[in-house]
């Protein structure tokens, strides 16, 4: 792909759609090329940063007012078809990611000169920056890091995507100073995997690379690596590996000799030392993620804050109310979830919902559940009503409650009726702007690369059609929502 005039690709999966049952909206639907101009979406503010390809700015949404980050890729600095190649990956990837430590993707835009990304604002900066300011952390502040950082490397690696760049730079505070909500970010290196085939390629940061990565032939397990490399800085304040040129500190990595030689050291428990020793290790004997998150230097120091009772009864109730029979109820839903809850809409469910996980796995199995349920009724009904949860939430059939699926079941009804995000979504929906959605607009908006029949969509209209004009209008649409709250 050259630059100017060629256009971003970006996989999609491919499905066929026979019937209204068949839908199914993920967290990637709504990720797409925005056909306007950035400009008539978004207002730019201040720069936040830069990198090789341009800079991140923040964004306000012309429409709802949230607050989001974009990356400008300028096309003059990014002619190299493999530094293109480094932007389709990590758009490809992020779009299908939902997790609450990895940073959220909303949508995309180019123009002849530019590409942008827009993504979840992250206000603390990057966690090296916390590291500067602190020089080192406690081990419980370490273990909460640490505990954030492996339920996201877990949930990459289920997902067969390996990160190889993760470093402190890569690692953004939602909030500044706050170190109980990280975000894992830059995917541009990343790479799917089959599991038991040896990844290849040498990327990475000198510092944060490990050993097997430099000889060429590696797994997932690189990313643990790099971990064990953050958790010696954390509490130390230094790396692991070190030295006065890249050169140098590769020479270092290469060999693998590190030390808890110095007074800090002398503070530090067996156990926190024993986890460093399991992450910086040969890949054979390595920690897996989720391994890591079972060691007992994190059971003896993680501990999640419980949500004030009044908060977790309403995510529950939501829960038990949730339906997801109507498609395009469904469908509102997710593009709200996806596209228009800002960082401050989800923080409350995100604190309930990381209470849940107690396995930090990133999602809620029905064990998980019925923890919760048992204690507001009995065991035989938390049973049934657990399993009839999970049927109307678990929305694409996997067995668990994904992030996505939790919020979009237990967000605030104020935050879903708001006149803002209605509009936000009517006009998505409404393409064309006639201030009709047409089966059409639908089968573009929710039908993907897939192939289906035209009567799934005529089907949809005709359900909520109540003027028998063919389309949906803003009433309509509102109705949809409003007549089941």
């Amino acid at each position: 792909m050259g630059c100017g005039t060629s256009k971003m690709k970006v996989k999609d999966q491919v499905v066929k759609i026979c019937t209204v049952s068949e839908i199914k909206v993920q967290p990637s639907t709504f990720v797409v090329e925005n056909e306007h101009k950035f400009q008539e979406v978004y207002k730019l503010g201040k720069k936040l940063g830069s990198g090789a390809f341009g800079d991140v700015k923040l964004c306000f949404h012309l429409t709802t007012g949230t607050e989001r980050a974009v990356k400008i890729f300028r096309k003059d600095l990014a002619i190299d078809e493999d530094k293109q190649k480094l932007l389709m990956n990590e758009l490809d990837i992020l779009k299908t990611l939902d997790h609450p430590n990895i940073i959220r993707v909303y949508e995309f835009f180019e123009d002849s000169m530019r590409f942008y990304i827009v993504m979840e604002n992250c206000k603390g900066g990057e966690l090296f920056g916390e590291i500067l300011k602190r020089q080192n952390f406690n081990e419980l502040q370490a273990a909460q890091i640490m505990c954030q950082l492996f339920s996201a490397v877990s949930y990459l690696h289920e997902h067969c995507i390996a990160h190889r760049d993760i470093k402190p730079e890569n690692i953004l505070l939602e909030e500044q100073g706050d170190i109980s909500n990280i975000k894992l970010i830059d995917f541009g290196a990343s790479e799917r995997f089959t599991k038991g085939v040896p990844i290849e390629g040498t990327l990475g940061t000198a510092y944060y690379i490990s050993p097997e990565v430099l000889s060429g032939t590696y797994n997932e397990k690189c990313d643990l690596w790099s971990c064990g490399v953050i958790l010696y800085i954390l509490l130390c304040g230094r790396p692991p590996f070190d030295g006065k040129t890249d050169e140098e500190i590769i020479e270092n990595v290469k060999r693998g000799k590190f030390t808890f030689k110095g007074e800090i050291w002398r503070t530090v428990s067996k156990a926190a030392k024993d986890m460093i020793s399991a992450l910086l290790c040969p890949a054979s004997t390595r920690l897996s993620a989720a391994q890591a998150l079972e060691h007992i230097w994190m059971t003896r120091n993680v501990s999640v804050a419980s949500p004030h009772p009044d908060l977790m009864q309403s995510a529950l109730t939501n829960l038990q109310r949730f339906e997801a029979s109507n498609k395009l109820k469904d469908a509102i839903r997710a593009f709200i979830t996806t596209q228009c809850l800002s960082l401050k809409d989800t923080k409350s469910l995100r604190d309930i919902f990381i209470a849940m996980d107690t396995n930090h796995d990133g999602k809620l199995s029905r064990d998980e559940l019925m923890e919760q349920f048992v204690k507001i009724m009995g065991a035989e009904a938390a049973d049934e009503e657990v399993t009839r949860i999970m049927a109307e939430v678990d929305t694409d059939n996997s067995g668990f409650i994904d992030y996505f699926e939790f919020l979009k079941a237990t967000m605030d009804q104020k935050v879903l009726v708001s006149s803002e995000n209605m509009k936000h979504a009517f006009d998505a929906f409404d393409e064309d702007g006639n201030q009709s959605i047409s089966a059409q607009e639908l089968k573009r908006m929710l039908e993907g690369k897939a192939t289906s029949e035209n009567k799934v969509w005529s089907t949809i209209i005709d359900e909520v059609d109540k003027n028998g004009d063919g389309g949906i209008d803003y009433n309509e649409f509102q109705e949809i929502i409003v007549s089941h709250l």
